[in-house]
């Protein structure tokens, strides 16, 4: 039987979300003024001091910046020029921690990219600089992260990497590549071990093709230069305190930081204006939620999902019952939200109830990844999960528009903004107030078995998150 107490705040949530166009204001002020907000930037300042001031004004409690230092990575100039079998210029954009460069070597094409081509073609990769395919999956499906590929590029003896984005458009790739110490805050640290750049599908296959017409032979140049400098970023706080539980707290965040080659509108700049959207029709709800609604505008996560991790590491983990990032929420028409839990059986039936009760369907998942900012909590044993929407991209492969030129605001809808946060606020209410909503946490022996059993626990060791 339904609650009058819940359904009355549900209401008031809902006609307050419905009622506006707050969220798609704030995020057009985000993108269009502010710009990409990459880490550790003035531009990510800048949108930090931002939704600090929307928060205060929203009347969200607590609220505050939390900062960290990050290496920071300065973009310079970037040139790539096939010398055989024809010479041609192409343009290129240098991934973030990309170090300066000057080579020139045969190009080996290494197809997708996957371990099993790199392990084909072994004896041919070192000294060598390889082209692949930069994301090859498609929506719903899994394939190999870029710094996978990356990884398998330097472990076989590669010069350098060359990432082909597999969406038409004229649209240059990027993506930050690790270094050997993926947390650390110094240029050495974080600086990757060889350059990686982004080129076009239509650069790509041009190469591709003359190089296939040459029986293989092909010969690049690349040129670039780039700096990796100690810096700043931050992570954005507000909250909605509990009356009776304070101490529990339901934390909602996305990242608010893009690439500097983009707006970020979707990825995450709708994302946070979700949280932020939810939290600002949570805050009329001052004094009457049980237990703590925390809104985070996540900082630095394209370079190393770094603020998630200082968040995570600053605070102990019985805090949290429950972490929902939002990475990819408020994208599209709205009503094509999907949540995906990090291996919390417990937690689909909990969620899958939640939809039936409010008629109200969204796509429930279950597969542990590694790749945003819910993977820090999910180290500690915290039940989480990502809350995303399906975009205008969909049917593209990969991120579709996401880390390109083309993330921008016109993407955006303000139903889809709305949409994604009424089903959040909705959400926050009931975990906060669901006495029987499952909030056991892992341990870190559960953690480990669980990291080994997707493949993850040898990365987490080795770049320093997860105890050997």
């Amino acid at each position: 039987m339904a609650n009058p107490r819940i359904q009355e705040m549900e209401r008031q949530v809902l006609g307050d979300i419905w009622t506006t166009d707050e969220p798609y204001r704030t995020l057009r002020e985000l993108v269009d003024n502010i710009g990409h907000r990459f880490g550790g930037s003035e531009s990510e300042r800048l949108g930090a001091e931002f939704l600090r001031e929307r928060m205060l004004a929203y009347g969200l409690e607590n609220v505050r910046i939390e900062e960290f230092p990050v290496a920071g990575w300065e973009r310079g100039s970037a040139a790539l020029k096939l010398v055989t079998p024809v010479e041609r210029d192409f343009s290129c954009v240098a991934m973030p921690y990309c170090p300066s460069a000057d080579l020139t070597a045969e190009l080996l094409d290494v197809g997708d990219g996957e371990l099993a081509d790199f392990q084909r073609l072994a004896d041919l990769v070192p000294g060598r600089i390889v082209i692949s395919a930069a994301e090859t999956n498609r929506p719903g499906e899994r394939g190999s992260h870029r710094n996978d590929k990356y990884g398998w590029a330097v472990q076989h003896g590669a010069l350098a990497h060359i990432f082909v984005n597999q969406n038409p458009g004229m649209l240059h790739i990027t993506g930050s590549v690790a270094g050997p110490g993926q947390g650390g805050v110094a240029g050495p640290e974080r600086e990757a071990p060889i350059p990686a750049v982004g080129v076009s599908w239509e650069a790509g296959s041009t190469i591709l093709r003359l190089i296939r017409n040459s029986d293989g032979d092909g010969t690049v140049t690349l040129k670039l230069s780039n700096r990796t400098v100690a810096a700043t970023s931050r992570n954005v706080i507000g909250e909605i305190v509990g009356y009776e539980k304070p101490d529990e707290v339901i934390l909602l965040g996305g990242h608010f930081d893009g690439h500097d080659i983009s707006q970020g509108a979707g990825d995450d700049g709708a994302g946070t204006i979700t949280g932020l959207e939810a939290g600002r029709a949570l805050a009329k709800l001052k004094g009457q939620l049980r237990r703590t609604v925390r809104v985070i505008c996540f900082g630095s996560e394209e370079i190393g999902l770094l603020g998630a991790f200082h968040h995570a590491a600053a605070n102990d983990p019985a805090t949290f019952r429950f972490v929902m990032n939002l990475d990819g929420a408020g994208r599209g028409a709205g009503g094509q939200e999907q949540l995906t839990l990090s291996g919390w059986p417990e937690l689909v039936t909990w969620f899958k109830q939640f939809a039936d009760n409010h008629h109200y369907t969204f796509t429930i998942q279950d597969q542990m990844n590694s790749h945003s900012d819910h993977y820090p909590f999910a180290l500690r044993g915290i039940p989480n999960g990502t809350l995303n929407a399906r975009d205008t991209s969909a049917g593209m492969i990969g991120r579709g528009w996401g880390h390109t030129e083309a993330d921008t605001f016109d993407k955006i809808s303000l139903r889809g903004l709305q949409m994604s946060a009424a089903l959040v606020a909705r959400l926050a209410i009931a975990i906060s107030e669901d006495d029987t909503f499952p909030t056991r946490h892992r341990t870190q022996e559960e953690v480990r078995e669980q990291l080994e059993k997707e493949n993850l626990l040898e990365r987490a060791i080795a770049a320093g998150r997860f105890p050997a």
